[in-house]
Parts: C-alpha cells; sequence; structure tokens
C-alpha cells in the first residue's frame, strides 16, 4: 500500500473515530425511560377514562409518542442537558409522553389521556360540544370539584398557589378554567403548572405542564421564522429554477431523440416503491391527525390521493433530475458516469468497488468534520442544537427501521440529482466557471435545510455549504456513485447510531438494518477487490439505454 493509498484509509477512520466518541457532546440527546410501551399506554388511558365514566363505545382511537420541544428547548438552554434529564426522568417535568386519543367520525366530542413514560396519567382532555348541556356552577363551586379531583389524584394543593381562574358561559353550561403553579420550582423564569377545566359540574379537562417565559417562546419561534425563510428562498425560487432549467434540458434532449431513459426511470421507480411502503408506514400517526370535522372516508381518500400525488412528483423530480443529469453531465463530465453504466449493466467491477469506498471515505470525513465545526461553534460562537426527543417519529411507525431507511435513500437520490448530477454540470455549460458551478448548487443546498432546529439559523447553511462544496468536487473529480453512498452513509449514520445507543431492543435492531443496508455497496466492494485486477472493466460509459 503506497503513501495515498494509506491516507484514504487513516484519514476516514481517524474522522469516524472522532465522531463516535465526541458524537454525544455535540447531538444532545433526551434521556427518556420509556418503561411501558404503546399497548400498555393505551390499556392505561382507556382503563382511566372508563373508571371517570366515560363511555367509549363506538369510538375509535389512535397513540402516538409526542413531546413538549419548547419546554424541552427552554431547560436544555437553561439548566443544560444533565439537569434537564434528571428533571424529566424523574416525572418533575413533563416532556415527553404517550398520547391516546378516542374520537368518532363527524362527532365533536372525543376523549384524550396522556401517559408518562413510567406510567403515570399526566394528562386529561374532553372535547365537548358548544351547545352540550351541563351545570351552571358558580366559581367556587366549581373550584371545589378542581381541588377534589386534584387530591384524589395524589396532589397536594398546598405545594401550589393560585394563578389564574376564569368562567365561560356555553349555551346550556358554564365552564370554569382554573390554574396553579408549583411553590419552588426553579428553572430559569418558568413555571410548573397545573390546570383543570370543569364542564359544567365535570372535570373534563386536567394537565400539569411547563410554562416557558412568553419572551423566550417569541424569540425562538422567531428565528425559525427566519431559517424557515431562508428555506423558503433556496426551495420554492432557487430549486425551482433549477427544476424548470432540468425540465427544458430533458425535453430538448428527447425532441432529439437524446435521452437515455434507464438509469432515470431505475432510480424513480426505486424511490416510489420505498416511499409508498414509507407513506403505509406512517398510518398509524396520519390516523392520530384525523380532523373530526371531516368525512372518515374521505379523510382517508384525501390521504391516498395526497399521498400519489407526492409520489408523482418525487418520481417526476427523478426522473427529470436524472434524464437532464445524464445528458449535461455526459457532455461536461462523461467519466462521472462510468460506475452507473456498470452498475446498469450488471457488472460488479473495480472502479465500482472502489467508487464504494471512496463514499464511505467522504461520509466518514463529513462526520468528523461535523462534530468538530459543532464543538467549535459551541465554545466560541454560541452555536446550539436543540436536545432530541426519543425518536417520536420512529416510535410512531409500524415498522421503525423503514422510517430512517426511506428518509436516507429519499434525500440521497433527489437531492443528488438535483444539486450535483444536474445542476454542476449545467452551471458549468452556461457560467464557464467551476468555482461557481460548485458554489452555487452547494449554496442553495445547504440554506435549503434552514429549517432545521440549529442556531443561529444560519449555521446550518455555512455547514453544508461546505459539504456541497466537497461533494461536488468528489462528483466531478469521480463519479456520482461515490456522492450517492456517502449521503445515504451519513443519514444511516446519524439516525442509526442513536438507535444503536437507545437501550431499547428493537431500536437497536432497527438501527442496525439501516447501517448494514448502508453498508451493502461496501461488502460488494470487498468481494470485488478480492478479485483479479486483470477482470476489471475500464471501458467508457456506452448506452445507458
Amino acid at each position: 500500500m503506497n503513501a495515498r493509498s494509506l491516507l484514504w484509509v487513516l484519514i476516514p477512520v481517524g474522522a469516524l473515530a472522532v465522531f463516535v466518541a465526541l458524537y454525544d457532546r455535540v447531538f444532545p440527546t433526551a434521556a427518556v425511560d420509556l418503561r411501558v410501551t404503546r399497548a400498555e399506554a393505551e390499556q392505561m388511558a382507556e382503563a382511566y377514562l372508563r373508571e371517570r365514566g366515560f363511555d367509549l363505545e363506538g369510538y375509535t382511537n389512535a397513540v402516538t409518542f409526542e413531546g413538549d420541544d419548547l419546554g424541552a428547548v427552554y431547560l436544555q438552554r437553561t439548566v443544560g442537558l444533565e439537569q434537564m434529564n434528571a428533571l424529566t426522568r424523574a416525572g418533575t417535568v413533563p416532556i415527553w409522553y404517550w398520547r391516546a386519543r378516542w374520537f368518532r367520525p363527524l362527532q365533536k366530542e372525543e376523549y384524550a389521556v396522556r401517559v408518562l413514560p413510567e406510567g403515570r396519567v399526566l394528562a386529561l382532555g374532553r372535547v365537548l360540544e358548544e351547545d352540550k348541556a351541563g351545570a351552571n356552577l358558580e366559581q367556587e363551586e366549581a373550584r371545589g370539584i378542581a381541588e377534589t379531583f386534584l387530591e384524589d389524584a395524589g396532589i397536594a394543593l398546598s405545594e401550589y398557589d393560585p394563578v389564574e381562574a376564569s368562567s365561560e358561559r356555553r349555551k346550556a353550561r358554564t365552564d370554569h378554567t382554573f390554574v396553579w403553579k408549583q411553590k419552588g420550582f426553579q428553572a430559569g423564569d418558568s413555571e410548573l403548572r397545573l390546570r383543570v377545566e370543569i364542564q359544567g359540574d365535570q372535570v373534563g379537562a386536567f394537565t400539569r405542564f411547563l410554562k416557558v417565559p412568553e419572551s423566550f417562546e417569541r424569540g425562538y419561534h422567531r428565528e425559525r421564522a427566519v431559517g424557515g425563510l431562508i428555506a423558503a428562498v433556496m426551495v420554492l425560487v432557487l430549486t425551482l429554477a433549477l427544476a424548470v432549467a432540468s425540465f427544458v434540458v430533458f425535453l430538448r434532449a428527447y425532441k432529439a431523440n437524446a435521452l437515455r431513459w434507464r438509469f432515470a426511470l431505475g432510480f424513480a421507480g426505486l424511490l416510489i416503491v420505498l416511499e409508498a411502503a414509507a407513506f403505509l408506514n406512517m398510518l398509524p400517526q396520519v390516523k392520530a391527525g384525523y380532523n373530526t370535522e371531516v368525512d372518515y372516508a374521505v379523510f382517508w381518500g384525501g390521504m391516498l390521493v395526497g399521498g400519489l400525488l407526492l409520489l408523482g412528483v418525487l418520481g417526476l423530480w427523478v426522473l427529470l433530475g436524472g434524464g437532464a443529469g445524464e445528458v449535461v453531465t455526459r457532455e461536461m463530465y462523461p467519466h462521472s458516469l462510468r460506475t452507473l453504466n456498470d452498475l446498469l449493466q450488471r457488472r460488479l467491477t473495480r472502479e465500482l468497488a472502489v467508487s464504494s469506498l471512496r463514499g464511505y471515505a467522504l461520509a466518514s470525513g463529513f462526520l468528523g468534520y461535523v462534530v468538530i465545526l459543532y464543538l467549535v461553534g459551541r465554545r466560541f460562537f454560541d452555536v446550539w442544537l436543540p436536545v432530541e426527543g426519543p425518536y417520536t417519529n420512529i416510535l410512531n411507525t409500524a415498522a421503525p427501521f423503514l422510517f430512517p431507511l426511506a428518509v436516507g435513500v429519499t434525500a440521497a437520490i433527489t437531492e443528488e440529482f438535483a444539486y450535483r448530477f444536474f445542476a454542476i454540470p449545467f452551471l458549468k455549460r452556461h457560467l464557464r466557471s467551476t468555482f461557481l458551478a460548485l458554489l452555487l448548487p452547494a449554496m442553495i443546498w445547504g440554506f435549503g435545510h434552514s429549517t432545521y432546529p440549529v442556531f443561529p439559523v444560519y449555521v446550518r447553511g455555512i455547514e453544508l455549504t461546505i459539504v456541497g462544496l466537497a461533494f461536488g468536487y468528489f462528483f466531478i473529480r469521480y463519479d456520482l456513485w461515490t456522492v450517492l453512498v456517502a449521503h445515504y452513509a451519513i443519514d444511516a449514520a446519524l439516525v442509526g447510531l442513536p438507535l444503536l445507543k437507545s437501550g431499547n431492543t428493537y431500536f437497536q435492531v432497527s438501527g442496525s438494518a439501516v447501517i448494514l443496508l448502508g453498508l451493502l455497496p461496501a461488502f460488494a466492494a470487498l468481494i470485488r477487490l478480492r478479485r483479479p485486477a486483470a477482470n476489471r472493466s475500464r471501458a467508457q460509459p456506452s448506452s445507458l439505454q
């Protein structure tokens, strides 16, 4: 092994070691002890409702895992991650919870119960019709019912001070709301509060929650809005411009009979199948978002139509980006198509093997770079990332491993096709500048991720613009397969590692599945590299039709 080859091994291995060693310091993760499963939380919630005399006959239910993201961010910023985890794991501050909801289509009345990860009921909620008949109690009578309810729930009101009381006259009843705050609670300027709502003469709602200072909440949402605006400009304006350009190139190539369909259709088909499976996997979460004002069949019909439209848009996006990208890449960087030709011809060549390993090296370099970047940013520029919850989207799916798999593959294909495979050779052709051809799509791609909760909001854009430049260089210097492998490997590591560290066997298996699927090209590469070099194919790309 010569010195250059040795560097190709040592630098990525070192970068990956840095990533693993520093991961917990850079990407804060909430410590949540999930003592109850989804099914157990549902049983507890149902028993709680029936004990209070609520009739659930004929109701449909949905269970999701959710969290108070704003409360988690505030605690992280004011008391630190370690103290935040201590408060939430002890049940002192309720941040994460199971939410079980019972509803009937086209009926406003519904019920919801929140169950803490350790198995205690956190909240009760009942939605009633405005004209539902009930008692018209005086406020002090209703307060007595609320206080009795809290005492029966084991809550000592002597530890709380009343802060709010309000009454609202309905058509056929009077509702009352009472709020208390816990004495001696200290976490910045936040307050730990209790709220009870009396509907007529019944307890209709109860919850315990963290009241975040309004100034912090406004500032947080204002900064997120700025990030959303930046991303909107990059996606809805500049990325759309690239899409229009790809359509024009695609159409001209079609008229000139210069399109090579096989490549684009193959990736579009793969993406459609994977995203269809991902959509079915998310049905439990979709069900939880049902609006009872809409007919149930219409709701599911709309979800189906929306899902099909999304699949069509994704498929068209890949078809245009792939078809047009192949045309301009064939003109400007024909060598970047070599490994794709081998792949489509089902030839396991040494070039394809080396390209796969190069992709892992690029991914490892990124992972090491990103942890160092955020450590330096946090130390000198007040850069911070909000704490991650316990994989709420994954918990709300039927097959947890499928969610990160679909996210990784979809991001790799759609983004590399748009911002590398098409944009770089297209801009190089028209701007005659390699630097601008690399920089512009890297900036559009990077700042298009400004909706991510990274603060200040421009940091994510800077981070990924640098990565986009590196990806662009590897694309024009080597090939597209290198950056496709690198992109998926990065997503697999960023999603799979937290799953492996979760302590939950099912999540650990899911994380392993995501990572192992990302390693398939590596296994193929190792097999091919063991074969004699004389058998390798160095042919220039032939037709990809």
